[in-house]
Parts: structure tokens; C-alpha cells; sequence
């Protein structure tokens, strides 16, 4: 609010003040000219128009005098401020329009740009106290909102009062379409990323195209006012996700590849019975979770009921095939996981349990035909890939699989990976992300992510948080910086989220390590 300069409008019959007024430098004032009129009428036609937050009027005017103008002004725009210019003989309008809220009042022949400045400060400090109220409101009105949409998306009987509660707040953008907004995050991680994503969607809030309101600590409901359809509800929402997407790599970079948003657009609303449906039909469900790419909307509507098992499909039968035949051949298997069975899953987008099962078939017929194959971590693997929460983490633990019992050297890692871990060790210190360090290798963040997790066994983030905190532990140990100082020295600038990582990885607050 302190950078956004205050616009004026200027109103006077008389046009030598005007040009007066014109030629003040305003932009020293912390104020831009946003325009002038000589009447009242004109001037409320561009009030409209320019929405100015200041307006400076005459009171003695033809047509509309600078009194009614004020007073229509008040009743459409109460927050916007107005001061009057009066001869001696107005000051007793001049004095009611004060009691009626007027900002300031100064006498034509009298006034210096100090009294404007001091108007423009005065405007500011308004619009400021109106904002802050306006947020607070807000920030009340969700609170309350949240509960009765917790209610209606999970409980099993739907109450009228949430319901209305619900089409009270939105009824007025019907018709239109729910967006639910997922973040999938570590528990640990979650309340950061939360906490950046409401103050990202209060500020573009400030432009009434959409509303929001946050669901637990996972999940955001937001409406587009102006989207009557699921294809103008989509493209407000992967606009939402470009803004997000810019504004969390800048204010968490630190957290880069930590978490994936993603979002469903839900049912159409036209009327109140059609909340209840909509809400619970913007879910996302476990296949969405289990394929989702981070940063993708989808719709609803589009989303399979019922899922295909993978033992029914036409290609099923080629596949453990295949699979014999690579059994004994490490590097042969590798690239079934990952040219074959991930793209097939993900382009079918089968049933993650029925997909789990299948692959845990696939590997217990190719044991029994080659016993080497069951080594001694068989079972921890097969649990690993019945939890494996994403179609990445399920081939990533088949790929590590491969590693087991096996007496052969390390396999090459893929040059890109290569690349990008020779980036993170050179820049640590520095603002890393995934999308400058995919950029760096030239790979898409969604793809270097996957294949970094395959190939090395850890994710992306989890690997950059492992070596900035063996670093913190070697710094601590051997040099006297401060604890914010080492925070900053390994690319970690919050020290709030430092001393979590922190205390996450060594089970003591950095404080306490450093003492002894």
C-alpha cells in the first residue's frame, strides 16, 4: 500500500486552478493525476471511469455543486475520500461535510502543496485501515465458511445451514464451478507453503474476479465470479496455478519440489441444492492423487468412476512376457520400468491398488522362475510398493530393487542427473529450484524430478535438504556464525524453517547443537 501511488481526480469549474492543479508534482507527493473535471456530474461519470482514491472538488459548481457531488460519491464509494475547496463564505458547508466524513477542507486562495500532502497521507492511512478491516472480515467470513464446507464435502448428511451458509457467500457468481486446490506435502512442510499460498490469494483477492477459503491444511475451495462454465473455471484456475507457481518459487525456493499443488473443478452451481454435489465432486480422489503431475488442473467430469485393472487389458499379457524375459537382465529390466510400465500405467491410468497388485505378481512369478531374484529385502520392497503414494515413488522403488543383492558396480547415474547434482553442490548457498536447475540441464522440472528420484533414490528436494544440513552440522561444529547466519549460509534465509529442518534431521534445535 505505501508504493502504490494515490490517485487523484481534480474538480473545479474554474480552469486556470485546474491547470494549476495539473502542474503540482504529484509523483513527489506519493500521488498520480488521474484526471479532472469541471462539474459534478462529469466528475462522478469518471469516478466510475478511474475509481480515484482522492478527490479534490470545488463546492460552488454549475450543474452539481461540490456538496451533492460529495454526498453521491459517499453513498456509492464510502471508502473513497474527498476534500473541498471553498471560498470564505462556504465554510459552513464545508464544516457539515466534515461531520458527514469529508477528509479535509481548505480554502482556495490559502492552499499549499504541503496540505495536499498531508491529504494524500491521510488517504493512505484510510485506505490502509480499510484493507486491514476488509482482510479481518474476510479472514472471519472463512473461518466460519470453512467449517460448513468441511461439513458438506465429508460428512455423510448435508445441513441446510452450511448449505446456505455456502450460496450466501457465493450464490451471488452462480452459475458456477468449485475448484479444489490440493497440496501434497510433508506434514512438516505443509503449514509453510500453506501460510504463502493464502497471503499469494488475499492479495489477488484485492481484485474481486474470484473468492477462496482453505479446507484443514491441505486443501483451498475457490470460485472465478466470472467463469459460467468448466472451461472458464479451468482457465482461471491454471491462470491461479502460473501466478502460484511464480510468486512460491520466489518466496519458498528453499522448498522447491517439496510439494505438489494440484486441482479439480468440480459440479456446475446454479442453485443451493446444487452445493452439496459440486463440492464433493471437486475431491480429488486416489487416482488423481497417485498420476497427478504438480501444477495440472483437471476436471471433474472427466475423471474415470471406475478404473481399469491392469491384468484386463490387451497389452497385460505382452508385458509379463517381457517381464521374464528381462528378469535376468538388470539393465533390461530398467528399461521396462521406465520406458515401459511407466508410460503404460500412466497413459491407462489404471487402478493404483489393482496396479500395485500387478506389478507384486509380475515380480513374484519372475522370483520363482529366477531365485536370485528374491533376495533378502523381497518382502520390505513389496510393503514399499503397496504404500508407494505416487506412480514415481512405486518405480523408483522397483528401480531400487535392482540394486539389491547384487555384487556388480554401481550402475552410471544419467548425465543429467549427473549435471544437476554438480549444480546443487555448487550453489547450495544460493536460491535453488527446480525449475532453474531443469532449466540448467535442460530437461522440464516435472521430468527431471521423476527421473532424480529414479535414478538416485531420493527426491529432489530431499536431496538439496540432506546437504544443506550436513553442511549446517559442519558449520555449527567449526566456525562461530550464528545460527541465522548459517542458515543463510546454506540457502535456507528463514530461520523458522531452518530450526525445523534442523531439529527434524538431528532431533535438537540448532541452538542447542551449536552449544554442545
Amino acid at each position: 500500500m505505501s508504493d502504490t501511488p494515490i490517485r487523484v481526480l481534480i474538480v473545479d469549474d474554474e480552469l486556470p486552478l485546474r491547470q494549476e492543479l495539473r502542474s503540482l508534482p504529484w509523483s513527489s507527493f506519493g500521488a498520480e493525476f488521474a484526471g479532472e473535471a469541471e462539474n459534478g456530474e462529469e466528475a462522478l461519470e469518471l469516478c466510475e471511469k478511474l475509481q480515484p482514491d482522492l478527490v479534490v472538488t470545488d463546492i460552488t459548481m454549475p450543474i452539481m455543486n461540490g456538496m451533492e457531488l460529495f454526498r453521491a460519491i459517499k453513498q456509492k464509494w464510502p471508502f473513497m475520500q474527498v476534500v473541498l475547496l471553498t471560498c470564505h463564505s462556504d465554510f459552513h458547508y464545508a464544516q457539515e461535510a466534515l461531520k458527514l466524513g469529508a477528509l479535509d477542507y481548505f480554502t482556495k486562495l490559502a492552499l499549499e502543496e504541503g496540505d495536499l500532502q498531508a491529504s494524500i497521507d491521510k488517504t493512505r492511512a484510510s485506505l490502509r485501515r480499510e484493507q486491514d478491516l476488509r482482510r479481518y472480515g474476510q479472514e472471519q467470513l472463512r473461518r466460519e465458511l470453512s467449517k460448513g464446507i468441511v461439513t458438506l464435502s465429508h460428512g455423510e448428511a448435508a445441513p441446510l445451514t452450511a448449505q446456505s451458509q455456502v450460496w450466501a457467500a457465493w450464490g451471488g457468481s452462480a452459475p458456477f464451478y468449485p475448484v479444489r486446490l490440493h497440496l501434497d506435502a510433508k506434514e512438516s512442510d505443509r503449514f509453510h507453503v500453506l501460510y504463502e499460498i493464502e497471503r499469494i490469494l488475499a492479495e489477488a483477492e484485492a481484485q474481486p474476479a474470484f473468492h477462496w477459503c482453505p479446507i484443514g491444511d491441505r486443501e483451498i475451495v475457490l470460485v472465478f465470479a466470472d467463469a459460467p462454465d468448466e472451461a472458464a473455471s479451468m482457465a482461471g484456475m491454471q491462470r491461479v496455478m502460473a501466478r502460484l507457481h511464480a510468486e512460491l518459487e520466489q518466496a519458498l525456493p528453499y522448498m522447491s519440489g517439496a510439494y505438489r499443488l494440484m486441482a479439480v473443478v468440480g459440479g456446475r452451481v446454479a442453485a443451493p441444492h446444487d452445493v452439496v454435489p459440486a463440492l464433493r465432486a471437486s475431491a480429488m480422489t486416489p487416482a488423481q492423487l497417485f498420476y497427478g503431475r504438480p501444477w495440472t488442473t483437471a476436471l471433474a467430469s472427466e475423471a474415470a468412476h471406475m478404473l481399469p485393472a491392469p491384468d484386463e487389458h490387451p497389452e497385460a499379457q505382452a508385458l509379463r512376457l517381457r517381464w521374464q524375459e528381462a528378469a535376468a537382465d538388470k539393465d533390461a529390466l530398467r528399461r521396462l520400468y521406465q520406458e515401459g510400465l511407466a508410460p503404460w500405467a500412466a497413459a491407462h491410468r489404471f487402478d493404483p491398488d489393482k496396479l500395485k497388485a500387478f506389478v507384486g505378481g509380475l515380480r513374484e512369478a519372475a522370483s520363482a522362475a529366477h531365485a536370485q531374484l528374491r533376495h533378502a529385502q523381497f518382502d520390505a520392497v513389496s510393503a514399499e510398493l503397496c504404500a508407494a503414494p505416487t506412480l514415481t515413488e512405486l518405480i523408483s522403488a522397483c528401480l531400487r530393487e535392482l540394486e539389491y543383492g547384487t555384487a556388480e558396480p554401481a550402475r552410471r547415474v544419467r548425465k543429467e542427473v549427473q549435471q544437476a547434482r554438480r549444480i546443487i553442490e555448487q550453489k547450495l548457498g544460493e536460491p535453488l529450484t527446480l525449475t532453474s536447475v531443469s532449466e540448467e540441464v535442460g530437461l522440464s522440472s516435472y521430468y527431471l524430478s521423476r527421473l532424480f528420484k529414479e535414478e538416485t533414490g531420493e527426491a529432489f528436494n530431499d536431496y538439496i535438504t540432506r546437504l544443506r544440513m550436513e553442511k549446517a552440522v559442519h558449520l555449527l561444529q567449526t566456525t562461530q556464525l550464528k545460527v541465522y547466519e548459517v542458515a543463510e549460509q546454506v540457502g535456507i534465509p528463514s530461520y523458522r524453517y531452518f530450526s525445523q529442518l534442523f531439529r527434524n534431521w538431528t532431533g535438537v534445535a540448532p541452538t542447542e547443537y551449536k552449544k554442545g
